[in-house]
């Protein structure tokens, strides 16, 4: 069987809509939503006439037997993505979604009943007891390590347990049409298929990109960033924790600041030249 293994928020049920459609040539209505209220690609599932040939499902999350003769295409998350990841398991990932816009208030009464979470629950107790809110600056820290370590962060996403054929899919490609199409054209090569783009294919993209939570949030704490390292006076939206996660982590990377106060307090920074000059300023000095 022809199967997609993916870890959660990594589009894999986006991917096999559109490699049944456009690379088997299976019809499919796009009359009717295909994508939930969190922007997942999960409303193909009720539609009793489709029936992919091939089929996305968490086989090494889950450790699900492979068979020898499959062919599997496997979503590779690459780090310069990992924000975006990161934000899609949280919101979007199953038919769970975790509110990121306030974790620190009511953390664990938002956390408790949700599976995917339990981690991330079991990790808060152990190392800062069980209470009702907690620090922003605690729930930063987690998710800053996330994307620090990767033992504990992207290496996770990218643990696939087949060992037969199998194709890469980068993450990266979902977010840029050209790589889009030239991957699901490499896909198709792989399956001994061919890729034919038609209009619906662009549109559905296009709306997948709309909807796409970790996608807007990658190009707006990269824009943030940028300024930051222009020197630039940019007011700063409102950001989750993982958002804040992400800046200080890239502004670790860049500049091998990993505890400037100014940036690990609970209150944030809410202009860009309040992070420039600080981080400018720690650096001649050291």
């Amino acid at each position: 069987m022809n199967k997609i293994d993916f870890f959660g928020g990594a589009h894999g049920n986006f991917l096999e809509l559109v490699i049944d459609t456009f690379v088997n040539q299976h019809d499919y209505d796009f009359n009717q939503p295909v994508f939930n209220s969190n922007g997942a690609c999960h409303l193909k599932d009720h539609n009793p006439n489709y029936a992919p040939d091939i089929k996305a499902k968490h086989w090494s999350t889950w450790n699900i037997p492979f068979d020898p003769q499959d062919q599997v295409i496997e979503i590779h998350v690459e780090p310069e993505w990992m924000l975006a990841l990161l934000v899609n398991s949280f919101m979007r990932a199953g038919l769970e979604t975790i509110d990121i816009t306030d974790l620190e208030n009511h953390t664990l009464k938002k956390l408790y009943d949700i599976d995917k979470a339990r981690p991330f629950v079991e990790d808060l107790i152990q190392e800062h007891g069980e209470h009702e809110h907690y620090p922003r600056s605690v729930i930063r820290n987690y998710f800053y390590s996330k994307f620090n370590d990767p033992v504990n962060g992207i290496d996770q996403f990218n643990q696939f347990q087949f060992k037969g054929k199998s194709h890469i899919f980068p993450f990266s490609a979902f977010f840029d049409l050209d790589q889009f199409y030239f991957h699901l054209n490499q896909c198709a090569y792989f399956l001994n298929q061919d890729f034919i783009a038609r209009p619906e294919c662009a549109s559905l993209w296009k709306q997948f990109l709309e909807l796409n939570q970790g996608y807007a949030s990658q190009l707006r704490c990269n824009q943030i960033i940028e300024d930051i390292l222009l020197g630039n006076s940019t007011s700063m939206p409102d950001l989750t924790l993982i958002e804040e996660a992400w800046i200080n982590y890239r502004i670790s990377a860049i500049f091998r600041c990993y505890d400037h106060p100014l940036l690990t307090n609970d209150v944030y920074p809410t202009n860009t030249k309040q992070i420039s000059d600080a981080i400018y300023l720690w650096k001649s000095q050291q």
